[in-house]
């Protein structure tokens, strides 16, 4: 299968082209994958909002989680 990336600038012709590529036997429109998380972009939104503990000690943070 060979596969062509097209940039389009102009979002307004994207629903006319896709019904253009549609009508063609044999083409298909792959959907674009969603980019994942790692899990330091998951600590930084968490730090963004707010999300996070500060303890003074070991012992603290234990007590805390009722360990």
């Amino acid at each position: 299968m060979t596969q062509i990336t097209i940039n389009i600038e102009d979002k307004s012709i994207l629903p006319h082209l896709k019904k253009i590529l549609n009508a063609i036997d044999g083409v298909s429109i792959a959907k674009p994958e969603k980019k994942r998380k790692t899990g330091l972009d998951e600590a930084y939104e968490d730090v963004r909002a707010g999300r996070i503990s500060h303890f003074e000690s070991a012992d603290e943070m234990f007590k805390a989680f009722g360990i």
